[in-house]
C-alpha cells in the first residue's frame, strides 16, 4: 500500500519534471534557429537540471555555438549514453568532438555510427573530414571518394577531394575538376567559389577568376578573403580602382588582414596617393604577426578551409 502512494504522489512529480525539459528544450531549439547567442545563454543556465536526450542534444549544439566546447562534449555525451547504438545522436557526437578538436574520438563515433546503420555517404564524408584535420590526407581522400561513390551529389566531398589534390600533391589540374563538380552541385557556394577562384589565379585564368570571385562576393559580401583575393586579381589585370574598392573592403571587414594592407599600399603607389601607401605599409607591419591563418599570398588555397571547417 505504501509502495502504490509513494508512486502516486510521485508521478505528478515525474511528469512535471518531463513536460519543464520538453518545454525548455523547445526554447531553446528556438535559440538555436534564431542563432542569438544571448538566448542561448539565458537558456543554458537551467541546463544543470536537464537530462532529456532531446534537451542533451541541442544543448550541445548550443554550447558549440558559444564556444564552450567541454560542455558540448559532456551534454553529447550524456545525452548518447541514454540512447546506445542511436545512429544520429552518435553523427552528432562525432561531429562535436570533430568541432573541438577531438577526431580521434570523432572517428570512434563515426565508426559506431556506421555499424548502427547502412554506411552513408555522410559517414564516409565525416570520417575523411576527421582524418583530413589529423593531417592524414591519403586516408581522408579514400572515404572522401567512397562518400562521392555512395553519393554523387555529395558536394562536399568533391570539394574535399579538390583540396586534397592542392596540399598531397599540388594536382591543380584535379583539384578544378573536383570543385567544378562541387560548384556544379551548388552554384551559390561561396566558399568552393573562393577556392575555385583562387586556383583560377594560381592557372593565370585571370578573366574566369574575375567572375568566379565576384560570385563569390555576391554570394558572401561579409567575407574578406573574398574581397581580398578579387582584388589581387583586379590587381593583375591592372584595375587599380577595382582593386583599391575590394582591398578596402577587406581591410574594413578584417582590420587585422595584413596581407590586404600590403596590396592597398601597392595600389595607392601605383594611384600616386603616397601617402596613404606609408600608412597602409604602417598597418601591414602592425598586423603581420596577427594574421588570422597562415596562407602566404601565392600559396594553395586551402587555407580557407582551415577558416570554416568548424562551422
Amino acid at each position: 500500500m505504501m509502495r502504490l502512494l509513494i508512486g502516486w504522489w510521485m508521478a505528478p512529480l515525474l511528469f512535471a519534471a518531463a513536460a519543464s525539459d520538453s518545454e525548455a528544450t523547445r526554447r531553446l531549439i528556438h535559440c538555436l534557429e534564431t542563432q542569438q547567442r544571448q538566448c542561448l545563454t539565458i537558456e543554458l543556465k537551467t541546463a544543470a537540471t536537464r537530462t532529456s536526450v532531446e534537451y542533451l542534444s541541442a544543448a550541445a549544439e548550443a554550447y558549440l555555438i558559444l564556444g564552450r566546447n567541454r560542455e558540448a562534449v559532456s551534454a553529447i555525451d550524456a545525452a548518447a549514453a541514454q540512447k546506445p547504438g542511436d545512429f544520429d545522436l552518435l553523427m552528432q557526437q562525432g561531429r562535436t568532438y570533430q568541432r573541438c578538436g577531438n577526431q580521434v574520438p570523432a572517428i570512434q563515433s563515426f565508426l559506431l555510427a556506421a555499424k548502427a546503420k547502412q554506411p552513408s555517404s555522410e559517414v564516409f564524408y565525416n570520417l575523411g573530414l576527421s582524418f583530413f584535420l589529423l593531417h592524414e590526407y591519403e586516408r581522408g581522400g579514400k572515404h572522401f571518394d567512397h562518400a562521392v561513390q555512395l553519393d554523387p551529389k555529395n558536394g562536399k566531398a568533391e570539394f574535399m577531394l579538390g583540396v586534397i589534390d592542392i596540399m598531397k600533391e599540388s594536382n591543380e589540374s584535379g583539384a578544378k575538376v573536383h570543385l567544378a563538380r562541387a560548384l556544379e552541385l551548388e552554384p551559390d557556394n561561396p566558399h568552393y567559389l573562393l577556392h575555385y577562384g583562387v586556383l583560377l589565379v594560381r592557372a593565370n585564368e585571370t578573366v574566369q577568376a574575375v567572375d568566379v570571385l565576384e560570385r563569390a562576393v555576391k554570394a558572401d559580401g561579409a567575407n574578406p578573403l573574398a574581397r581580398f583575393h578579387l582584388g589581387r586579381v583586379r590587381m593583375l589585370m591592372n584595375d587599380l580602382p577595382g582593386a583599391r574598392k575590394e582591398l578596402e573592403a577587406a581591410v574594413r571587414l578584417r582590420p587585422q588582414l595584413a596581407r590586404a594592407h600590403y596590396q592597398l599600399a601597392a595600389v595607392y603607389r601605383s594611384l600616386g596617393e603616397t601617402e596613404k601607401a606609408k600608412a597602409a605599409i604602417q598597418q601591414f607591419l602592425k598586423f603581420k604577426n596577427l594574421d588570422a591563418d597562415t596562407e602566404v599570398v601565392d600559396g594553395p588555397p586551402a587555407y580557407a578551409f582551415r577558416e570554416s571547417a568548424a562551422k
